[in-house]
């Protein structure tokens, strides 16, 4: 194990502690979201979002993925096929059947309709105002950004965070992805 990935080990470690801390502190912290999402430049144009089910203690995404519903979007979730390294990301909606997939993590059972999503929102163990974030280790964010990046879609990438997640430097190598913004409960922050 490389130095840089033992201080990643050790920044989720206690990333993941400071997280479940906020998810109790700030229970209701995911109904601004929405708002804060709409000062994203040209939000109304978007048609194809990405979103992501919440797992564990990230700030639930509910509210926000019927918002994105409500509003006409082709919201989308990610999912991992068997053997690949980037995400899909299929169709989703309220009366869409989920099951367990990889790493517990719910995904519709349906992966028929897929997309290539305008606007992608990613969880995050923490983030800071370069535009890095930690994610859980399995690094198919970045691959995903980066197989993007490599065919010329173009996207905008979003993590989505209690505000509190946010650390003054992320640890970070030549695979992480920078991101474009941060939604938090308090506001949208271009990187």
């Amino acid at each position: 194990m490389t130095e840089i990935n033992v201080k990643k080990e050790y920044q989720r470690k206690i990333s993941i502690k400071k997280r479940a801390t906020l998810k109790d502190k700030n229970s209701d912290a995911f109904n601004t979201l929405q708002d804060n999402l709409k000062d994203l430049k040209n939000f109304k144009n978007y048609k194809i979002i990405a979103s992501f089910i919440s797992f564990k203690s990230e700030i639930s995404t509910q509210y926000l993925n019927e918002f994105l519903l409500n509003n006409g979007k082709t919201l989308c979730l990610p999912i991992i096929k068997n053997n690949f390294e980037t995400l899909n990301f299929v169709e989703y909606n309220l009366k869409t059947k989920l099951v367990s997939g990889k790493f517990g993590i719910m995904q519709p059972s349906d992966i028929s309709k897929e997309f290539l999503p305008e606007v992608i929102l990613t969880p995050c163990l923490a983030f800071d105002e370069n535009g890095f974030r930690l994610g859980y280790g399995g690094g198919y964010y970045d691959k995903t950004f980066s197989y993007l990046k490599k065919i010329k879609h173009k996207f905008i990438s979003i993590a989505v965070a209690f505000d509190g997640q946010k650390i003054d430097k992320l640890v970070h190598d030549k695979y992480d992805q920078k991101i474009d913004y941060i939604l938090t409960e308090k506001k949208l922050y271009k990187v």
